[in-house]
């Protein structure tokens, strides 16, 4: 028997019988079934727009949101925002702005277990026949942090709140302290309950209601993420420090030159390949919409710096979302969408050769948001499509393409139009241009999970319906199957096996006719997305690449995965056994505050698992000038994922994370997979293992798909059925890889990276003592990522050039514009390493400050946090 903690292990003395007796009736306690919550479990949290969320096992299992609505159900757009500068009562105001009603309130704490809110209200006018508004709560009734048994919850009389027992010391409760205008459950379902304490009929003037939240007897309340964070002082933080054109590192050095040297990319079992010979592994982005079509020196200087923060992958997205995008592939000036706007491909054609010249390769979308035109003659069926999706500039055609040849036929095309035009730079067709490493059909479009609903009775599209009912009985009857089951997209059962069998023969059409015109590069069908369960995982398998995107939020290292997926463990639906992934899309977008610790999260489980080409979302979907506001979705600009990006680079490109030692398949059958919707959320084993060990899908044959296989595994794979195991020891708050190079502490929020080449920290860091093979960190700041890599492949400890990454809160100046404002990272980093050495900060755009001289002494130098003000990098290199 073996003790496990964060750093190492202990083995008892075979002798100590009373230890080890005390040690097995624990073990009997922590695995019995069916184990309740304790009260200590229990955790009340005030959130950041001065919601409520209830916590078990570090789980929410109550979430709640404001929301309101004026008359015929329109949405009101309520906004709060909790004062994160107030002490002792938590403050918090905002406004109902459609309704006109301004509300300022306070959250106090009145016993150890128990909150309670007070919202002052002030109508700015009367209000008559509106619907409302207040808290909606979304009780997670299948929480596995839950006991299976757990009731559901019930409403209180008088309309005066809801209670849920969720534990033998009590039940969670919420209280208002009178009679409020409705309380009840959303269409009867118990996980929704809407608490209205503004009714129908206003007068202007104010009101006050108040509400108490009570954990069961034993439960605590926890500190807000701005307490924890404690004081933004943005005044000191450090202003512009990443440059929009510019890269603090050129890790370059790492791409070799041109992409496509070594030839075609292939797919060999889980791995890309080189033609010619060599594993291809990509850290990769997304340049997207408005992206695409800029100035050709805006190009040359964005490839240019794209290889220098260490990519070598981007992949060109919305290049015919026409509804939206100014000018896309797609001639938007015609009345058909048949043909290619012959200025939009020239700056797809430079970017292609910019981007190679480089070292960085591409992968190209084919259909995204196309946009069918009257022109386009489809015929019958295409009102019905109008109806649903009308725009100045058509209709999309997800969905539907499934069951209408005519869009089929057009894909094809557009595809072979595509695939076959000529770069005017390279004089090489898409389809034969090595640096062209992969291909996805069709985005975000699926019918197992997202589209099949479209084709139903109901939603007034009479001849696709005719057509999917039609193909519905046949298959239904030839299969022995429940015909009206069939029909019931919704639901899992033998309607998602009718789904998968028509999404799998629509992919093999499309994916034979990309053979037929002479596609070299392994080829994406659609993605798992959306929090889809793996129900639509083996028709994307038909693939030679399974694609995944996966969005997460903040606090994701805070994350007990016995009892809770995210976005990491997502990713791993998709790696079925022995085929390549790839995470086109993945993010924490802004404002996420702790963003910036996902470079380097999703670079570390990428390489342990295997991953192939993670791809960030995006890189930029807006053009290249110095912008003015930090988006949501163009991370070029925001020093807090752009910041850690080179160090994150290193780490997955070079090996720095070892693979896996031990590999497991989680094998479903037909129940599993469709008929109980297997999904991380319900799969403990998928959670608790992908941090560990190498994790993959095994799929089975199914007798009602003439297409599927039974997954066979090499010998040295083990193989699970139970998916429900957990596989975290009892009693343990971390979990680590089976390397021993990756640990994630749950509990304290951080996840450390232990490597020969790499050392880092992550996450609630502040305040601990952390000491790894080479490198120690005391870091002060809070929450931070702080990054020591190796630059010269040497181990650190022996490197003579090692690049220090130290990033933390990134926030737009006031008035939400740029330039960002970027928090300076406080502590202490001691580094082992040879004599002769000096820290050279290093700017934003990669010019080196000042060098500062560092005291050698016991082997290494101490690096006071921050070295140098405003910036975020630093190189630990020679001495001139």
């Amino acid at each position: 028997m073996i003790i496990t903690g964060l750093w190492g292990s202990v083995s008892p003395s075979a002798s100590n019988k009373s230890y080890l007796a005390v040690i097995l009736v624990l073990l009997a306690i922590v695995l019995a079934p069916a184990v309740v919550a304790a009260a200590a479990d229990w955790e009340v949290r005030v959130g950041d727009d001065a919601s409520v969320e209830i916590l078990c096992r570090q789980s929410p299992v109550v979430t709640a949101n404001y929301a309101f609505w004026d008359a015929d159900w329109k949405y009101a757009g309520a906004q709060m925002k909790l004062d994160a500068s107030s002490t002792g009562p938590k403050l918090f105001s905002g406004e109902v702005s459609g309704l006109g009603l301004k509300i300022k309130g306070r959250v106090v704490s009145l016993a150890a277990n128990k909150l309670k809110y007070t919202w002052n209200i002030e109508a700015q006018r009367d209000l008559t026949d509106i619907i409302g508004g207040g808290l909606e709560f979304r009780p997670v009734l299948d929480s596995p942090s839950l006991g299976k048994k757990t009731p559901e919850p019930v409403l209180l009389d008088g309309n005066r709140g809801w209670s849920w027992r969720v534990s033998p010391r009590g039940p969670a409760v919420v209280e208002f302290d009178r009679p409020i205008a409705n309380v009840y459950f959303e269409r009867g379902n118990k996980g929704q309950i809407r608490a209205m304490f503004v009714g129908s009929n206003v007068s202007k003037g104010g009101q006050t209601v108040s509400m108490t939240v009570t954990l069961p007897t034993g439960g605590a309340i926890a500190k807000t993420l701005a307490e924890r964070y404690g004081p933004a002082e943005t005044s000191k933080w450090y202003s512009g420090a990443l440059p929009h054109d510019g890269s603090p590192v050129d890790l370059s050095f790492m791409n070799h030159t041109p992409a496509g040297k070594f030839g075609f990319v292939k797919a060999k079992g889980e791995r890309f390949v080189f033609e010619k010979g060599g594993e291809a592994r990509f850290w990769g982005g997304n340049i997207a919409a408005y992206a695409i079509y800029v100035d050709k020196g805006q190009i040359e200087a964005q490839a240019e710096r794209i290889a220098r923060l260490g990519y070598n992958l981007m992949r060109f997205h919305h290049h015919d979302s026409m509804s939206w995008v100014g000018r896309t592939v797609i001639d938007k000036g015609r009345t058909d969408s048949q043909h290619l706007d012959a200025e939009v491909m020239d700056r797809l054609d430079y970017w292609i050769k910019c981007l190679r010249d480089r070292g960085v390769y591409v992968w190209l979308d084919l259909h995204v948001g196309r946009m069918f035109k009257a022109g386009d003659e489809i015929g019958e069926g295409f009102d019905e499509m109008m109806r649903r999706g009308k725009t100045g500039q058509g209709t999309e055609g997800k969905g539907y393409c499934y069951f209408n040849d005519r869009i089929e036929q057009l894909m094809k095309d557009f595809n072979e139009k595509y695939l076959n035009h000529v770069n005017k730079y390279t004089r090489l067709a898409y389809k034969d241009d090595p640096a062209i490493m992969g291909l996805l059909i069709t985005n975000e479009n699926d019918i197992t999970s997202h589209f099949g609903n479209l084709m139903l009775r109901d939603k007034n599209n009479p001849y696709h319906n005719r057509v999917f009912e039609a193909r519905a009985k046949e298959f239904a009857e030839k299969r022995g199957l429940d015909p009206a089951k069939t029909l019931r997209t919704w639901e899992p059962g033998p309607s998602k096996l009718f789904l998968a069998d028509q999404e799998y023969k629509w992919n093999r059409r499309m994916l034979d006719a990309l053979d037929g015109i002479g596609v070299k590069a392994p080829v994406s069908t659609t993605q798992m997305w959306g929090g889809m369960a793996l129900f639509g995982l083996p028709s994307v398998a038909a693939s030679g690449i399974i694609d995944v995107h996966s969005y997460g939020s903040a606090e994701a290292l805070s994350v007990n995965p016995r009892f809770k997926d995210n976005y990491v463990s997502y990713i791993a639906v998709g790696q079925a056994y022995d085929k390549p992934v790839s995470i086109t899309e993945w993010n924490v977008p802004y404002p996420a505050v702790d963003r910036f610790t996902s470079p380097l999260y999703v670079a570390g489980i990428s390489a342990l698992q295997g991953w192939d080409a993670p791809m960030i979302y995006n890189y930029s979907q807006r053009s290249f000038e110095r912008p003015d506001r930090q988006g949501t979705w163009s991370t070029f600009s925001d020093v807090a994922i752009t910041g850690m990006m080179p160090a994150a680079a290193l780490l997955y490109r070079q090996g720095h994370v070892a693979p896996a030692k031990n590999e497991y398949c989680i094998m479903l059958d037909k129940q599993k997979l469709y008929m109980e919707a297997s999904h991380p959320k319900n799969m403990a084993s998928l959670r608790t293992l992908v941090e560990q060990s190498k994790v993959t899908i095994g799929l089975p044959d199914t007798k009602e798909l003439e297409w599927d296989r039974q997954t066979k595994v090499a010998g040295a794979v083990k193989v699970i059925t139970n998916t429900d195991r957990d596989y975290i020891a009892p009693g343990q708050s971390f979990v680590r890889s089976d390397t021993g190079e990756l640990a994630r502490d749950w509990v304290k929020g951080y996840q450390i990276i232990d490597t020969d080449k790499t050392q880092a920290v992550q996450g609630w860091v502040g305040g601990e003592n952390l000491k790894l093979k080479a490198v120690s960190f005391n870091i002060a700041t809070p929450k931070a990522a702080v990054a020591v890599s190796s630059l010269d492949g040497a181990v650190i400890g022996k490197s003579r050039r090692m690049l220090v990454s130290a990033v933390a809160r990134a926030v737009p100046s006031p008035g939400g514009r740029m330039p960002m404002l970027s928090e300076p990272v406080k502590g202490q980093i001691r580094i082992s390493g040879p004599t002769g050495l000096k820290l050279a900060p290093l700017a934003g755009d990669g010019s080196e400050l000042p060098g500062i001289e560092l005291k050698y002494a016991g082997g290494g130098y101490t690096v006071e946090l921050p070295a140098a003000s405003g910036t975020h990098w630093f190189l630990l290199t020679e001495k001139n």
